[in-house]
């Protein structure tokens, strides 16, 4: 990591600890007193740092690394260089990511955007709203009444948390985020631009001579815990019951969630996917980006 400026350094962690937290395997006799003081991309990583290699692909790279140590795959540790250590996964980007939490654990909590501490008097709080202690509002963020957010839980400058939302705890709502008519769980992550709530425009149905009838979206947006979104991305209320996205699910940036969507737990839902209205996702489901 060349430029320590938006994250702070590494707490230098020693491989020993890397190697229990991960459960990773090492060759017999390895030197687990090796101090890891930050980690970088496969053909930067140089002494002191970690590293990952998951693809064959990227063995000319691994070849030629000079990190101290390199999450592998089996059958890529035969070709980790001297004196780089091999730390043999399954998964070694699963590895790499647990060790990132351990050596920068702020970075799981980033800092408001404005700085923060608590409730800026930019902010517009309607007085039936229920914030508890420890949420931090940004200037510009609208809360409506009868609102509650968790403890823990950090809204973005110009963000809009519509009447009656609840919001859990630990959740990170970055700016310019609306919410309406939705309940969201804990160590929710919205980035900016998300859009969750809001009726579906519908395109389709009965029809006269002169307009497309349309009833009213009654229904809501439910987002367990773990959930996190892209950028940009939108989220319809459903028409009648609800549109649900299970716990631990990732959906990228530029995302369209239509109407009554239910999507399970732990699924991947990539960049610029559209899912239409009613669609079903089964749990650790990977949605298809055509």
């Amino acid at each position: 990591m060349s430029e320590p400026i938006y994250y702070r350094r590494a707490i230098q962690t020693a491989l020993a600890e890397i190697v229990a937290c991960t459960g990773a395997a090492v060759a017999e006799g390895a030197d687990l007193s090796l101090v890891i003081r930050g980690v970088a991309a496969l053909e930067e990583a140089g002494a002191g740092e970690l590293t990952y290699c998951d693809t064959p692909q990227d063995a000319v790279h691994l070849e030629a690394s000079r990190a101290t140590a390199c999450f592998v795959a089996p059958a890529l540790a035969p070709r980790v260089p001297q004196p780089t250590l091999a730390l043999v996964m399954e998964e070694p980007y699963m590895g790499f990511a647990i060790a990132v939490r351990r050596l920068f654990p702020q970075a799981l909590r980033p800092d408001s955007p404005f700085g923060t501490a608590g409730i800026n008097p930019g902010a517009s709080i309607h007085p039936e709203a229920r914030l508890e202690q420890g949420v931090i509002v940004d200037p510009g963020v609208v809360i409506g009444p009868r609102a509650e957010i968790g403890s823990g839980s950090m809204i973005g400058a110009n963000s809009v948390i519509g009447a009656d939302v609840r919001i859990g705890r630990d959740c990170m709502i970055w700016p310019q985020v609306t919410i309406s008519h939705a309940l969201i769980g804990n160590r929710v992550y919205l980035h900016p631009g998300v859009r969750i709530g809001q009726s579906s425009v519908r395109t389709g149905g009965a029809q006269t001579s002169r307009e497309i009838a349309k009833a009213p979206s009654i229904g809501r947006v439910i987002l367990q815990d773990g959930v996190e979104l892209g950028a940009n991305s939108t989220l319809d209320r459903g028409a009648v019951g609800d549109t649900v996205i299970g716990e631990e699910s990732r959906v990228g940036s530029l995302v369209q969630i239509g109407e009554n969507v239910t999507i399970g737990r732990c699924c991947t839902v990539p960049a610029q996917t559209k899912i239409s209205d009613g669609a079903r996702l089964a749990d650790f489901s990977v949605a298809s980006s055509e």
